[in-house]
Formats: structure tokens, C-alpha cells, sequence
């Protein structure tokens, strides 16, 4: 019986350490599971790939756009023989006065049918040998009209559709289908004398001068003159914009706007106005691109002419110059614009990532660069966190920002002393990083 027993007691312990070896190794397996799930929920560095980027530097500001215009008398029911930003001679007809709401669907009518006989008669002047030429041109126009309607430029549609039809029309005469459209333009030039009796003779309003028209309901007008406006200072001009400075033309048919040439009076932060002051504070030498965004997106060519920064109230005022001219432009009054001063290509790399160190290495204790300090990303090469060196903010090497990116050049470009290569893993964020450490 003492042996028996002594036999069970031996069995019940190794028992009792088989169990307690079980349970201690899944209990480690279980903790290595829970530690890489951890490093793949709540990784302990965060990285971001260097890409390419091409970044605009911009200036968003705030102004009123002066033109050189005279107003065009008239009102009633009026209905508009000429586009907004027309170009039109002294003389011309640019509205009439209708005395029945009708008279605007006759003329409407009378406008198509003279569109559809001008679009025939072009297409007979069409010589024997223009097939290749053709085939081309109707190529191109329907590209064109493709491009158009993809892009959502629906007042566009109509002269692309028509340089498509005229294409069409001239292939037709040359390749027999078509002899001529005699026929059709002779029944349209019926119909739209029929109209024409309809509709009358409406009083007409003329230009007053050569210029580009703009109707009274595609613009309005400024509350004060050019030359108070330009007399202005920062904060002044500030004011003026809060006043919604923008009149209707009451009393006017629209207004005429002499020549191509037209100024913006902005103001936008000091931090910005600095964009337009070239390296010995003078405004800017090379040319300046300016759009309104959500109006006008295309920007165009214009020259920097004035720049005062007010250091007091934070605010720069401007003026830029521009001699080119359009539809949208000539339609706009007061307007918020978007001022692009250059591009700057290089690397997209997050402000975040960027740490300076000190001569010896070590980390700076505040993240701002100093004369004594080495600005740079630590990026993993392998497993090994590297600290590479960027550029430090200077004239030659200006802070170019986007978002909460900043623009960093690739090693290897001249002039420069970084070591940040495209595709590099940036780190940018990490617990106690330094130069070597393994990841």
C-alpha cells in the first residue's frame, strides 16, 4: 500500500508540472500574439513615402479689379444683340428696347435661323481637293466638342457643335452626298423674313464708344472712383471691401470698357504680401499669374506694380497690372483672387518628420531652426532609422508649404545639401529616434 500510494503521489506531481509548463508556454504564446498585434494595431513608428510634387506658391487675397469704363444708357424690357465681353465698334447695336415680352422669343428665333443660313452658306465655299484636310477637321472639331462636354463647358457647346456641323457639311459637298444647300438656305431665309415682319423694329442702343460690352445684368459697378480706391491704405482698403462696395447699374443698358488693359487692388496678410517682394524689397520683376477661384479658375499674365506692407495691422495691399482681357474678367467687380508667384518642384515630405539636431548629434530641445542647428527626417533604410539631412530656410532655399507638407529637394540636386531620395520611408513619428537606431 505504501508503494501505491507513493506511485500516485509522483504521478499527481508530474501531472501538475506537465499542466503548469502548458499553461506557462501559452501563456507566453499568448503574449508574443497580443505584442505583434499591438506593433500592428498601434505601430510604434509612422511612415510616409517620398513622392514627387510640383507646388504653386500662392497669395489669397481680396480686392476690387479697375477697368477703364463708360456706361451705356437705356432701360425697359431690354434684349442684348451682344455677348458680355464682346468686342464692339462706336455706333453698334449692342441692345434694343422691346414693347412686347414676345419681341425676346422673336428675336431669339430670328438669331438661330441667321446662325443656321450663315452656317450653309459656309459650308458650300468648299474647293474639290480639301478631302484629306476635311477628315481632319471634322476629326479635330469632334475631339473638340468630346473635350468640351467632358470638361462641363456647356456655353461652349454650341460653337464646338457647330464647327463639327460645318466640317460635316463641307465633307458632304465634296464627296457628292450634298450638291449644294441652296434649297435649305432659301427656306430659312423665308422664315426668318417672317420673323423679322413679327418682329419690328425695336428701338436700338448703340456704343457710345469702341470697347468690350458687358451687360447690366452679367456686372455692376464700384461706389467710388480708381484713383480714391488706389489712394488707399491696407486697412483702409480692408474697410472698403467689408462695405460690399458693389452698385447695381440701375438706368443702364451695361457698360464699355476701352482697351485690354486693367488693375487689381488687393490686400491679403503681410506674411503673404512678402510673396510679392522680390530679394531687394521691390515688388516682384517677373510676371505673376492671378485667377478667381470659382469664377474664373484660367489664370493670366500680370506684372506686380505695387506692394506696401503695414506691419501694425498685419495686412499688405497691392496692386497688380494685367493686359489680358475676357468675358469673366470684364463681368467681375469686387472678387477674391489667387495669386500665383512661381512653382516649386521636389520632394512631398510631412512638416512633422522634421527634426533638428545639434552640432553633436543630439536633438534640439525645441523644434526650430537654429544658426547652430542641422534640420533633417529620419528615414528607415532597412531596419536602421538614418537621420538625412534638408535644406535650411534661406534665400537660396526658401520654405515652400502645402498643407501640412513641405517641399524638400532630392539628393543630388545642385546646390543643395540634402540627402532625402525619392521613395525614401520617412518617419514621421516615432518614440526616441536618433541616427542608427534599430527599428
Amino acid at each position: 500500500m505504501p508503494d501505491e500510494t507513493r506511485k500516485e503521489g509522483r504521478a499527481a506531481h508530474g501531472f501538475a508540472t506537465l499542466a503548469g509548463v502548458l499553461i506557462a508556454f501559452l501563456l507566453l504564446a499568448a503574449g508574443y500574439v497580443l505584442y505583434q498585434a499591438m506593433h500592428v494595431l498601434f505601430p510604434q513608428n509612422v511612415y510616409e513615402t517620398a513622392l514627387p510634387a510640383v507646388i504653386s506658391d500662392t497669395v489669397d487675397a481680396d480686392g476690387v479689379l479697375l477697368f477703364d469704363e463708360s456706361y451705356v444708357a437705356g432701360s425697359g424690357n431690354l434684349g442684348y444683340l451682344a455677348a458680355d465681353g464682346e468686342r464692339v465698334s462706336a455706333g453698334t447695336a449692342v441692345a434694343e428696347i422691346y414693347s412686347d415680352a414676345s419681341q425676346a422669343t422673336l428675336r431669339q428665333q430670328l438669331t438661330q435661323l441667321n446662325d443656321q443660313i450663315d452656317l450653309l452658306q459656309r459650308s458650300q465655299n468648299t474647293a474639290a481637293l480639301q478631302l484629306d484636310s476635311l477628315l481632319k477637321e471634322r476629326a479635330g472639331a469632334l475631339y473638340d466638342l468630346l473635350d468640351t462636354l467632358d470638361d462641363g463647358d456647356y456655353e461652349a457647346v454650341d460653337d464646338d457643335s457647330n464647327a463639327y456641323q460645318l466640317a460635316q457639311n463641307k465633307l458632304w459637298v465634296v464627296t457628292g452626298d450634298a450638291a449644294n444647300f441652296t434649297d435649305q438656305i432659301t427656306a430659312l431665309v423665308q422664315q426668318a423674313q417672317s420673323v423679322q415682319a413679327q418682329l419690328g423694329s425695336p428701338t436700338q442702343i448703340a456704343a457710345p464708344q469702341t470697347g468690350y460690352f458687358v451687360r447690366a445684368s452679367g456686372s455692376g459697378r464700384l461706389n467710388a472712383g480708381a484713383d480714391d480706391i488706389l489712394a488707399l491704405s491696407a486697412q483702409e482698403l480692408q474697410g472698403y471691401l467689408d462695405s460690399d462696395p458693389v452698385i447695381a447699374l440701375d438706368g443702364c443698358a451695361g457698360k464699355i470698357v476701352a482697351g485690354f488693359t486693367w488693375r487689381y487692388v488687393g490686400v491679403c496678410s503681410a506674411k503673404q504680401g512678402e510673396k510679392l517682394l522680390g530679394q531687394d524689397g521691390k515688388p516682384l520683376r517677373s510676371a505673376v499669374e492671378i485667377s478667381f477661384p470659382g469664377r474664373m479658375e484660367n489664370g493670366l499674365k500680370a506684372t506686380v506694380t505695387e506692394v506696401s506692407i503695414d506691419a501694425d495691422s498685419g495686412l499688405a495691399r497691392f496692386v497688380l497690372t494685367c493686359n489680358s482681357i475676357n468675358g469673366d474678367v470684364l463681368c467681375l467687380n469686387r472678387a477674391a483672387a489667387r495669386i500665383s508667384v512661381g512653382e516649386h518642384s521636389g520632394l512631398r515630405v510631412p512638416a512633422a518628420a522634421v527634426h533638428y539636431l545639434k552640432e553633436d548629434g543630439t536633438e534640439a530641445e525645441t523644434e526650430t531652426q537654429g544658426e547652430n542647428y542641422v534640420p533633417g527626417v529620419y528615414v528607415k533604410l532597412g531596419n536602421i532609422a538614418r537621420f538625412c539631412r534638408i535644406d535650411p530656410v534661406d534665400a537660396d532655399h526658401p520654405l515652400i508649404t502645402d498643407g501640412d507638407y513641405i517641399l524638400v529637394l532630392p539628393e543630388g540636386t545642385e546646390g543643395s545639401v540634402s540627402k532625402v531620395r525619392l521613395y525614401d520611408e520617412i518617419i514621421v513619428s516615432g518614440q526616441n529616434l536618433y541616427d542608427g537606431k534599430l527599428l
